[in-house]
């Protein structure tokens, strides 16, 4: 809810006899200067649009308009700009699974070997290279 109105508010007080002022001065097509609305749209934001058109004696949604277009302008203005769009890659867990190999001999040995999965491929190769018995030349 808007607060209620001062008759005997300064800016509210100055706003209306600049408009007054210029009501008697001007020509009879000319619009209204874009200072006194930039006045009366900062009144409206205060006290609220009706109060203030009434208190001026200005048309109701000329100043909504302006007040609407202000503040749309202030709003794209203050918008960051970095912000439209961030991605979260959510569909990979914490820890990339590992391929464990545990290979054991006849003798009891064992070897364990922790590989990425892309390396999973190869297991049967490396089982082989590993057990192949090679003769050692002394």
């Amino acid at each position: 809810m808007s607060p209620s109105l001062p008759a005997t508010a300064p800016q509210l007080a100055e706003t209306a006899a600049a408009l007054a002022q210029w009501r008697s001065t001007r020509r009879r097509s000319s619009r209204i200067p874009e200072e006194l609305w930039s006045q009366a749209t900062e009144l409206a934001e205060r006290y609220g649009i009706a109060k203030v058109a009434v208190a001026l004696k200005l048309d109701y949604k000329s100043l909504k308009h302006r007040l609407t277009a202000r503040n749309a302008a202030e709003d794209a203005r203050s918008a960051p700009v970095s912000s439209s769009f961030v991605e979260l890659d959510l569909g990979l867990p914490l820890a990339p699974p590992v391929c464990v190999l545990v290979l054991t001999d006849r003798a009891g040995r064992a070897l364990r070997i922790e590989l990425p999965p892309a390396a999973s491929s190869h297991l049967a190769e490396v089982a082989r290279s590993l057990w192949q018995v090679q003769p050692c030349s002394r």
